[in-house]
């Protein structure tokens, strides 16, 4: 039935990116990678954009002005987004619905990064390339950087990413009082089957949901319907009834644990020593800019920034969490700012660079799960 659902309900991919990949996990996962080659006298610097919690690659790739990716590959960088386990075309073929809805956080630190850096780092011939992700993204940076791929990272930016120290809602606590029925919940939560057929109504949803939409998503001066459409049609995911079960025992212990509840996460960022830089939106409610504030102060990273984006603060325009990166204004606050920390952050280039060259038709399964580059797909609605 979901596979049905999913047929049904799909729209023709937005065109985008000019190669696709495909980054093979030692768990049996085929994570998708995408390329926006960069020109040939660019200085292509890798750069790995990572998406946030029940999300995929347009989190970071929007509509119009809205695109972290575009703007970066536009500076000059070598830009690829990673899909996380479950999202967009990440596969791993068993099961009745052709995806295995069954994985936690650690998955994506022990398994889906490193084998995204492998594949960038192949391919490009860098030796060390830069992390860019928005909310889970970023705390997907803190757990890999606490692990030996930190040596393959030059340096990362989070935007609203948490330590769940701090993170608090009163619409939160509500739900994670009723945590426990979570059990009984499908293994595949289908949030983006109902995001889609949400996504002719948008203007009626946005208004029904008001309150949360500013406290989680954008604050009233970036709100744009046709980019939240866009998102509902083709950026939100089913989520893991695993992966929701576990961030609601971190928002009730206040702490990012492991399954096994061993080793926290939290207690550990001393551990992170690549430069960083963290922003914060100064409206969300979400991931509260105190959390975050938190967070940065307890990284090791001799090099680090910690910025809130607001009026207060110096931005042109308050953020709330959704809006860091597809805000109607990120691309004038944000999208500046993480490009010259980037610039000042660039790795020494490995030689030989591939610099402008589109990728082979096959690269091979010799190469360890570097699979076969493919044509953009439909036209990008703007």
């Amino acid at each position: 039935m979901q596979r049905l659902l999913d047929r049904v309900l799909s729209w023709p991919r937005p065109e985008g990116p000019d190669a696709r990949y495909s980054a093979r996990t030692r768990d049996g996962w085929h994570v998708a990678l995408y390329r926006y080659t960069p020109a040939r006298r660019a200085h292509a610097t890798p750069v790995l954009l990572c998406h946030g919690m029940g999300s995929n690659r347009f989190n970071m790739d929007g509509p119009g002005t809205t695109s972290l990716a575009r703007a970066l590959h536009a500076a000059g960088y070598d830009v690829w987004l990673i899909e996380l386990r479950g999202a967009g075309r990440s596969r791993r073929r068993i099961g009745p619905t052709g995806v295995f809805y069954q994985w936690t956080f650690e998955d994506y630190v022990q398994h889906d990064a490193p084998a995204a850096l492998r594949v960038v780092r192949r391919v490009t011939g860098w030796r060390r390339v830069l992390w860019v992700g928005h909310s889970l993204g970023g705390m997907v940076a803190y757990g890999l950087l606490m692990t030996p791929a930190a040596d393959s990272v030059a340096g990362a930016v989070t935007l609203g990413s948490p330590g769940m120290t701090g993170v608090g809602h009163l619409g939160l606590d509500r739900w994670v009082a009723l945590r426990k029925l979570l059990r009984y919940a499908p293994p595949r939560i289908p949030t983006g089957t109902l995001a889609k057929i949400g996504a002719p109504i948008a203007g009626p949803v946005a208004a029904a949901i008001a309150g949360p939409l500013r406290d989680w998503g954008w604050t009233d001066e970036n709100f744009d319907l046709e980019t939240a459409r866009f998102m509902m049609r083709y950026g939100v995911e089913d989520l893991s009834r695993s992966l929701l079960r576990e961030f609601a025992r971190w928002y009730a212990a206040k702490r990012m644990s492991d399954r096994y509840d061993l080793f926290s996460f939290t207690d550990h960022l001393e551990r992170v020593r690549v430069p960083m830089l963290v922003i914060a939106g100064s409206r969300d409610g979400l991931t509260p800019a105190h959390d975050i504030a938190h967070v940065a102060e307890r990284l090791g990273s001799a090099d680090k920034t910690f910025l809130v984006a607001g009026r207060q603060t110096g931005f042109a325009h308050d953020y709330s969490h959704v809006d860091l990166v597809l805000g109607k204004h990120a691309h004038e606050d944000i999208f500046p700012r993480v490009t010259e920390w980037l610039d000042a952050h660039r790795p020494e280039a490995d030689a030989p660079r591939r610099v402008g060259r589109r990728p082979a038709a096959r690269a091979g399964r010799a190469t360890g799960g570097v699979h076969a580059a493919e044509p953009p797909e439909g036209a990008r609605p703007h």
